[in-house]
C-alpha cells in the first residue's frame, strides 16, 4: 500500500459527507453512497492492516512492522502535518470500519425515515471522519481537531429523535465535552510552549532523550483528565449512565462502540508511547526518574479498579436493558485502563503483553458492546419496551435475536472460548504476575457480576413468561431482517476473535511492540538520524525496568 493512500481515511468520509449533504432530498442515493463508501473503507482498512502487519510481504518479513507515513504538502516533520498508520492505528481502523458498516446497515433498515433520512447521513460520515482522523493523526493539535469534528457530529446526532429525555442529556453531554475540549487545547498550547513541538514522534524523542522539562509533567497529567472525560473513567463518568440509554439503539450502539474507545486509544498513544518512556537523567547519563509513569501509573490502577467494580455494581442494580448496557460501558473501560496502567508499570516483556491484552480487549469491546445495543433495539421493536418487568418470552418470538444476544452477552462476560475471555485472561494474568493483586481480583469479580447482569437480561427478556407488545398484538411483526443481518455480522466477527484468538493476539502483540518500543515510529516520521538517541534512551529505560522489577521481587521476599 502506498504511504500517501492513508489520506483516504480522511477523504472518503469527508467526500461522502459533502455528497450526502448536497443530496439530502434523495435518501435512496444517500444510502447508496453511504454503503459504497463504507464498504470501500473496510477494504482500505484491511489492506492497511495487512500492509503494516506484513501479510503481503511475499516470502519476506521485511515489511512486517512497516509504518505508513505521509507528510502533508511534503513538509518534513515536525514542521508539517503528519499522518501515520502503525499497527495500533491499523487495528483500530479495521475494527471501526466494520462497526460503522454494521451500524449503517442497521440504521437504513430499522430507523424510521424521519431519523435516518435528510441530514443523518452527512452527520454519520462526519463522525466517522473525526474517529478515523483521530487514529491516523501524528500530532496533538490535529488530535484535538479530530476530536472536535467527532464531537460536533455527535452533538447533532444526539438530537436524533428529539425526545425530552434526550434533550435534557444533550445539554449535559455538550457542556461536559466543551469543558474537556477547552482543557485539551489549553494543555496542547502549554506543551507547545515548553517543548516547541506537538508532533507525537518528536515529543517521544524528547522524552526518551531525557529532555522533558519538569514543568511539562503537570500538563501531561492534566491530559489524563481530558481523556478520562472522553473515556468515562471514575470519577468523570457521571454523564454516561443517564445519557446513552436515551438515544435510539443504533446511535447508542455507534457511540458505545466508538467514542469511549477513541479516548482509550488516545491514552495508549499519549501515555504509553509518547510519555511512557520519558526519563530524567543525571550528569552521567543514568536514569534517575520516570516522571510521567511515577505519577500516572498509581492513578490509572486505582481508577481502573474503582471504575470497573462500581460500574458493574450499577449495572447489576438496573432493570432496563439499555441502562444496564450503558453502565457496562463504564465497567468495561476499567479493564482498558487497567491494561494501560500495567503496561506503563511493568518490565519490558510484561509491558508488551499487558498492552497487547488491552488492545485486544478494546477491539473486542468495540464489536460486542455495539452489538448488544443493537440487540436491545430489536427487543424494543418486538416487545415495545426494554424494562425487564414488562417484557418476556422473546425466545419463541425471535429465536435468532435470542441466539445472537446470548453469544454477545457471554462474550462480554468473558466466557471461553469467546472473544471477551482472552483479553481479560491476559490482563488478569499480567496483573497478578506484576504484583497488582487488588485490581486483578476486582477484574475477576467484575467479570462474574457482568455475567450475572447479562443472564438477568436473558432470563427476563427471553426466557420468562411472555409479555409485551408481541403478546398483546401478536399479528404485528416488525421487519427486523436488516437489523438481524447487521447484528449477525458483528457476532460473526466477535466469534472469529474468540476462535481465532491466536491470530488476533499476534496482531495486537505486534501493535503493542511498536508502542512499547517507539523507535520504528520515530524513525518512520522523523528519519533515521534520530534513532541512535532513541536507542540509547531505550537501553537505559530497559535497564531501569529490570532493576525496578528485581527490587520489587526482593522487597516481596523480605
Amino acid at each position: 500500500m502506498n504511504n500517501h493512500l492513508i489520506i483516504l481515511f480522511v477523504l472518503l468520509p469527508m467526500g461522502a459527507g459533502i455528497a450526502t449533504l448536497l443530496l439530502h432530498r434523495w435518501p435512496a442515493i444517500q444510502r447508496a453512497i453511504g454503503g459504497l463508501v463504507l464498504t470501500a473503507n473496510v477494504v482500505l482498512a484491511v489492506i492497511a492492516l495487512g500492509t503494516v502487519s506484513g501479510w503481503f510481504a511475499s516470502g519476506s518479513q521485511d515489511d512486517a512492522g512497516r509504518i505508513l507515513v505521509s507528510q502533508m504538502g511534503n513538509w518534513p516533520a515536525p514542521f508539517g502535518i503528519t499522518i501515520a498508520v502503525d499497527g495500533l492505528s491499523a487495528i483500530m481502523l479495521a475494527v471501526e470500519s466494520i462497526v460503522c458498516l454494521a451500524v449503517f446497515i442497521y440504521c437504513v433498515s430499522q430507523l424510521p425515515h424521519r431519523f435516518s433520512g435528510g441530514y443523518f447521513h452527512p452527520l454519520y460520515h462526519l463522525l466517522m471522519l473525526g474517529v478515523q482522523w483521530s487514529f491516523i493523526t501524528g500530532d496533538l493539535f490535529n488530535l484535538f481537531v479530530a476530536f472536535e469534528i467527532m464531537l460536533m457530529a455527535s452533538y447533532a446526532m444526539f438530537c436524533v429523535g428529539t425526545t425530552a429525555a434526550q434533550m435534557r442529556q444533550a445539554y449535559k453531554y455538550i457542556l461536559l465535552n466543551l469543558v474537556g475540549s477547552t482543557l485539551f487545547v489549553t494543555c496542547a498550547g502549554m506543551l507547545y510552549g515548553q517543548l516547541g513541538t506537538l508532533n507525537m514522534a518528536d515529543i517521544t524523542r524528547i522524552g526518551m532523550a531525557g529532555q522533558l522539562p519538569r514543568a511539562a509533567v503537570p500538563v501531561v497529567v492534566m491530559l489524563l483528565i481530558v481523556f478520562g472525560l472522553k473515556t468515562a473513567i471514575f470519577p468523570l463518568w457521571y454523564w454516561l449512565p443517564e445519557t446513552y440509554h436515551t438515544l435510539p439503539a443504533a446511535i447508542g450502539g455507534l457511540f458505545a462502540g466508538l467514542l469511549t474507545k477513541v479516548g482509550a486509544y488516545a491514552m495508549i498513544r499519549v501515555f504509553v508511547m509518547m510519555f511512557g518512556k520519558a526519563v530524567w537523567l543525571d550528569a552521567s547519563g543514568n536514569v534517575i526518574a520516570y516522571p510521567v509513569n511515577d505519577v500516572v501509573v498509581p492513578v490509572l490502577l486505582v481508577v481502573a479498579g474503582i471504575t470497573m467494580f462500581l460500574g458493574v455494581l450499577g449495572a447489576v442494580s438496573m432493570h432496563t436493558v439499555r441502562r444496564i448496557l450503558s453502565i457496562h460501558i463504564i465497567s468495561q473501560v476499567g479493564y482498558m485502563v487497567m491494561g494501560i496502567g500495567i503496561a506503563m508499570a511493568a518490565g519490558a516483556h510484561s509491558q508488551e503483553l499487558a498492552l497487547a491484552g488491552a488492545i485486544f480487549f478494546i477491539i473486542h469491546n468495540m464489536v460486542v458492546k455495539c452489538c448488544l445495543f443493537l440487540c436491545g433495539g430489536l427487543m424494543v421493536e418486538h416487545a415495545g419496551d426494554d424494562h425487564l418487568d414488562r417484557i418476556g418470552g422473546l425466545l419463541r418470538r425471535a429465536p435468532w435475536l435470542a441466539t445472537l444476544f446470548l453469544i454477545a452477552a457471554l462474550s462480554l462476560a468473558g466466557l471461553p472460548p469467546l472473544s471477551g475471555f482472552f483479553g481479560k485472561f491476559v490482563l488478569i494474568r499480567e496483573g497478578f504476575s506484576g504484583g497488582f493483586f487488588l485490581v486483578s481480583i476486582l477484574a475477576i469479580a467484575t467479570s462474574l457480576l457482568t455475567l450475572l447482569s447479562m443472564l438477568k437480561i436473558w432470563s427476563y427478556g427471553f426466557w420468562s413468561t411472555p409479555q409485551g407488545r408481541h403478546v398483546t398484538h401478536p399479528d404485528e411483526r416488525p421487519r427486523t431482517a436488516g437489523g438481524i443481518g447487521a447484528i449477525a455480522l458483528l457476532v460473526v466477527f466477535a466469534m472469529s476473535m474468540g476462535f481465532g484468538a491466536q491470530h488476533y493476539v499476534g496482531v495486537t502483540t505486534a501493535a503493542a511492540r511498536t508502542i512499547v518500543d517507539p523507535s520504528p515510529y520515530v524513525r518512520a516520521v522523523l528519519g533515521p538520524q534520530h534513532v541512535p538517541v532513541i536507542q540509547t534512551a531505550q537501553r537505559a529505560t530497559q535497564t531501569h525496568a529490570q532493576l525496578a522489577t528485581a527490587d520489587k521481587h526482593a522487597g516481596g521476599s523480605r
